[in-house]
């Protein structure tokens, strides 16, 4: 059995390479995206973005002793962040639009939501929440649950906008660390 790293440097001849690549690292990928946007078309997307994106730079991947799976992952974490910023643009925008973006069907959200244990997730986050500051916590909560920008977490927290950014950005690596800790 060929090593990650082994698959995506024949993929640059063998597209075949690279599909025994994504056989073996769609389903993590896919449950890692949708622990983190609990939402499993969104999660599909970014799946799609992050293999295409890889397929795309697999002829400038060096091996440099860091397993294939670090690239993928470094790769999905970039479209994930991508996400995030964008994510409020666009739901505006759609709003404006008036567009209605298609549901995957029952049988394609089953499947995703069978990849990972959501009632155990969502006690994980429960307990790693518990786990930090109270600053921390209102930070998270007020950019990631309540969606405000960051003018206005600054106005809720009374700070400046740039110690918002920083509280906001200092709690969610908090939180991630809580989270990929746990038992």
């Amino acid at each position: 059995m060929r090593s990650d790293t082994q698959l995506i440097l024949a993929s640059s001849r063998d597209p075949q390479a690279f599909r025994e690549l994504y056989d073996r690292w769609a389903d993590e990928l896919l449950a890692y995206f949708y622990r983190r946007v609990l939402d499993p078309e969104v999660a599909a997307d970014l799946l799609a973005e992050t293999f295409a994106v890889a397929f795309a730079r697999r002829r400038r991947f060096r091996d440099v002793g860091r397993p294939g799976g670090a690239w993928l992952y470094g790769i999905a974490a970039k479209e994930l962040s991508h996400f995030f910023r964008r994510r409020q643009v666009e739901k505006r925008a759609i709003r404006k639009l008036g567009l209605v973006v298609p549901a995957l069907d029952q049988e394609s959200l089953e499947r995703i939501e069978a990849l990972i244990d959501l009632d155990e997730h969502r006690q994980t986050l429960a307990a790693a929440m518990e786990q930090m500051s109270a600053g921390e916590r209102d930070a998270v909560e007020l950019r990631v649950v309540s969606e405000l920008g960051y003018p206005e977490i600054a106005a809720t927290l009374r700070c400046s906008e740039a110690a918002a950014r920083t509280r906001v950005h200092r709690g969610l690596a908090r939180l991630s660390n809580l989270m990929e800790a746990k038992p």
